[in-house]
């Protein structure tokens, strides 16, 4: 995963792969198939182990609260010095270079995401956190939007100071 995440996708060769696995190209082959097979596992791992906790702010708490926490939690890791991106995020950017599976399985990631923050929209909506008159369609699309805004500047050191100030932004749109 740690290759990957530096080098992204494409400039990871196989002898990369094996040097930081320490895995020999047979055995690599063998368990994975390919580098593709390689990534898509590596994808798997990042979602259930990494990323996951963030996913499971928003599945214990569908609602604004969980949205706050979710948010703040994005923007603080992505403040800090070192932030190296989201390993999903930044191969969305490269996403006509990995295979059509990790693509796939990319594009889905940001649907599921997408998807738990409506649904808290939707209960906190309900809940009267925010407004009837809101799309929390097109609030769940603005904040994965602003989510991926984030990820990027945290990849720049001049702009990681800012982006905990944005957080009270988002907020507020939400609450508009």
């Amino acid at each position: 995963m740690g290759v990957f995440w530096r080098n992204g996708y494409k400039a990871t060769s196989v002898s990369d792969i094996v040097r930081e696995t320490g895995l020999n190209t047979a055995s690599m082959y063998k368990e994975f198939g390919d580098k593709d097979g390689l990534f898509l596992e590596t994808l798997s791992h990042y979602r259930n182990h990494i990323i996951g906790p963030r996913y499971q702010i928003l599945i214990d708490n569908p609602n604004l609260t969980g949205v706050e926490m979710f948010l703040k939690n994005v923007f603080l890791g992505a403040a800090k010095q070192e932030y190296k991106g989201c390993l999903m995020m930044n191969h969305l950017a490269q996403k006509h270079v990995v295979g059509v599976d990790a693509a796939q399985k990319i594009e889905a990631f940001c649907a599921e995401i997408e998807s738990l923050i409506e649904i808290a929209l939707k209960n906190a909506q309900s809940e009267g956190d925010i407004g009837s008159d809101k799309d929390t369609s097109q609030l769940a699309s603005f904040v994965v939007f602003c989510v991926h805004g984030a990820v990027l500047y945290g990849r720049h050191d001049t702009k990681k100071p800012i982006i905990p100030k944005f957080y009270d932004t988002v907020m507020r749109e939400l609450r508009r």
